[in-house]
């Protein structure tokens, strides 16, 4: 059975958890804290992030785009949460990649205020991080607008819910517990 190693706090665990779900791909989970056990990141994935994914073999999945492409390749084109090719895939991979850009962004942002001394923060850089975040939020708004303009459709990209939904959604939820701010 396949293992996925990471905990929901991480977004990027939370986004292959909820794909894993949705396409009924059965699993087991360890929830695993990075930061509380480092040792344990490091044994699992070079760089000691998560999420991991474990295949029945032993071989070891790092990093959510590449986990998310072994999962669609596993359920197949027809259930596939990424659509297979042309501008449909494309669009789904920009959106997901926004939404991880924002991510990136503004994890950084909270480290830069909660992993540093609070003289050592700088707060202009914090401020330029969470630019970038709003212009990736505001990015996926937009595609949202659009999306329900066009025959009231509730999903960024098509009448079902895609890895672009997912992502937008896990990447919102994220948000609004760490970092609260306006």
């Amino acid at each position: 059975m396949l293992k996925l190693i990471g905990r929901n706090l991480s977004p990027y665990s939370r986004r292959v958890a909820v794909a894993m779900t949705l396409l009924d791909v059965p699993h087991s989970r360890e929830y695993l804290s990075v930061t509380a056990d480092p040792d344990r990141g490091l044994e699992l994935n070079p760089v000691g992030r998560v999420p991991v994914l474990e295949l029945e073999d032993g071989e070891r999945l790092i990093e959510s785009a590449a986990i998310l492409d072994y999962l669609m390749e596993l359920v197949g084109p027809a259930k596939s949460l990424i659509p297979p090719h042309g501008k449909a895939r494309r669009d789904c991979i920009q959106l997901m990649a926004i939404g991880s850009g924002v991510l990136d962004k503004s994890v950084n942002a909270i480290y830069e205020v909660r992993r540093r001394p609070a003289e050592k923060v700088h707060e202009p850089w914090r401020q330029h991080l969470l630019r970038q975040s709003a212009g990736g939020l505001a990015a996926l708004d937009a595609r949202a607008a659009r999306s329900h303009a066009q025959n009231d459709k509730a999903w960024l990209l098509g009448e079902q819910i895609g890895m672009a939904d997912i992502t937008a959604a896990v990447t919102v939820t994220f948000l609004r517990v760490m970092v609260p701010e306006p």
